[in-house]
């Protein structure tokens, strides 16, 4: 059984990429897992736990809970996990919000020097969602118009000047504000939570969202499904 570790920032990228898993390895029966979520100071605690004896991958998605909490996450239990737990890989998911986008390079570079000590440092992948998880959301444009009817892209274009077909998401600087603009339109709001998060991210075209057109449009996400590729296949 291959195990790899997936460290995210909070709820909605720990709910995405159980949901993702699931769609990309063809059932959730396919792979087993563990979640745990960071309790900071009471530790940490496992919320949801599947096993399955002849499934071929173990993932276990670690939610750190806030900003700027993975890499000292991983930092902390890489060299147990890869030398003594038989992790395959430890792959980082974060968003780039709060910092300017020319920083990407630089938040990169600074995980390599970070990582640098361990000899295993080619398993650990950070992927840096540009700027918001949520513009992976946005790739799949149709994705409002199965929440709401009315919310198709031609109206969301219509009635915000958003283009959700022709433009990157990765172009917003604040993708879940984008959404909550589409939302209101609809009589809602995006506000992240729980309910929420489960609601659309069980909308999404995971097929579409994988397709060369989508992959090549929008980098992060390319570069995200590649790191599952490269874990899953060595």
């Amino acid at each position: 059984m291959i195990k790899i570790g997936i460290f995210v920032e909070g709820q909605t990228e720990r709910i995405f990429v159980v949901k993702f898993l699931s769609e990309y390895l063809g059932g959730e029966h396919n792979f087993s897992r563990t979640e745990i979520i960071n309790l900071g100071s009471k530790g940490t605690k496992i919320i949801t736990e599947r096993n399955f004896p002849h499934a071929d991958f173990y993932f276990l998605i670690f939610d750190t809970t806030g900003d700027g909490n993975v890499v000292p996450a991983i930092l902390e239990r890489a060299d147990n996990m890869i030398k003594n737990r038989g992790f395959r890989y430890i792959l980082a998911l974060e968003d780039l919000y709060d910092r300017p986008r020319n920083k990407k390079k630089y938040v990169l570079n600074q995980f390599n020097r970070l990582t640098a000590k361990f000899t295993f440092q080619d398993r650990l992948k950070l992927i840096l969602a540009i700027m918001e998880i949520e513009a992976w959301f946005l790739a799949d444009y149709n994705l409002f118009s199965r929440l709401n009817s009315i919310a198709t892209p031609k109206f969301i274009n219509q009635e915000l000047n958003i283009n959700l077909i022709d433009k990157n998401p990765e172009s917003y600087n604040h993708p879940a504000e984008i959404i909550n603009k589409i939302y209101k339109l609809c009589g809602m709001k995006y506000k992240k939570r729980e309910q929420q998060t489960y609601n659309i991210v069980y909308n999404v075209d995971f097929d579409f969202l994988c397709s060369d057109e989508i992959i090549e449009k929008v980098k992060s996400w390319k570069y995200f499904v590649s790191c599952i590729d490269e874990s899953i296949s060595s």
